[in-house]
């Protein structure tokens, strides 16, 4: 059952990996793409969540605008939550790559793991054994 739905995004409690998991569908900006993780950080505080579950494969592109706010608005309130593992399932565009790959790489050097995954089985298995 989604916790939160959009035109652009779902989001889900996976209880068997106990992780929070954001299903993008399509590209997102500006309050979408805001309003989105702002929805998937109070399911990781209503559910003490340690791990994060990111299907960016058809997000797109991140305005430089969005990967400004997540890097000096989200991820502060984000690193003071219980969430300390983060796996991401690469977009497909390298563009899109590129402006994603600098947010998760930022989220690993707080003392949090964050990895890239081109596979959905291995993102969850290393959840799991989180």
């Amino acid at each position: 059952m989604a916790y939160y739905e959009s035109d652009e995004l779902t989001i889900e409690w996976d209880p068997t990996i106990e992780t929070v998991v954001m299903n993008w569908h399509a590209f997102a900006k500006g309050d979408a793409y805001r309003n989105g993780l702002d929805k998937g950080l109070e399911l990781v505080e209503d559910k003490g969540a340690t791990n994060w579950l990111a299907d960016l494969r058809d997000l797109g592109t991140v305005t430089q605008e969005d990967q400004e706010w997540t890097q000096n608005e989200w991820h502060p309130r984000a690193f003071d939550t219980t969430l300390s593992n983060i796996a991401v399932l690469q977009p497909e565009s390298v563009v899109a790559n590129m402006s994603v790959g600098d947010l998760v790489e930022e989220f690993g050097s707080n003392d949090n793991k964050s990895r890239i995954f081109s596979d959905r089985d291995e993102a969850e298995s290393w959840l799991e054994a989180q």
